[in-house]
């Protein structure tokens, strides 16, 4: 018995260390599946360790056969010095023959985009605000969006 508990735990411990995840969230919209034009989404974490590089990452989970080949966004990012940057992004749901760049799985796609690969960050608290500039009080068939902020090794 104290054997197969020592041996969970040495994998429970491993898991953990292997674990290179510093943020991750992930805002499930509501049931009629529309992001509101006026619902910006603000992630705020905190960078510790400024000697390592990060991967920032976009997820957008959408209803399989999404009616939109892109998607414009606009993502604000807020440093720890106040100042500001501001990247426009058009996230590409299909490729130009018609398929999808997202996993898929049933009716639930999640596609990944890395707004920032193998950045440093510099120590601090960062705010970044993600919204859409699709014409229209509403982006249909929107399962959720989140953002990932990661360890790269």
């Amino acid at each position: 018995m104290k054997k197969g508990l020592l041996f969970l735990f040495f994998i429970f411990s491993l898991c953990i260390s292997c674990a290179d995840n510093h943020f991750r969230q992930f805002d499930i919209l509501p049931e009629d599946q529309r992001w509101l034009a006026s619902d910006k989404k603000t992630y705020e974490f905190e960078i510790e360790n400024e000697t390592q590089p990060y991967n920032i990452t976009f997820q957008f989970s959408h209803v399989y056969g999404y009616q939109f080949a892109s998607i414009p966004l606009n993502v604000s990012i807020e440093n720890p010095d106040g100042t500001n940057e501001e990247i426009a992004i058009d996230l590409k749901i299909a490729d130009d023959s018609g398929k999808q760049l997202a996993d898929c799985s049933g009716d639930v796609c999640d596609l990944f985009y890395k707004i920032k690969e193998k950045t440093k960050l510099q120590k601090g608290r960062y705010k970044i605000t993600i919204s859409h500039n699709f014409k229209g009080p509403y982006l249909p068939n929107v399962i959720g969006v989140g953002l990932k902020v990661e360890n790269v090794k």
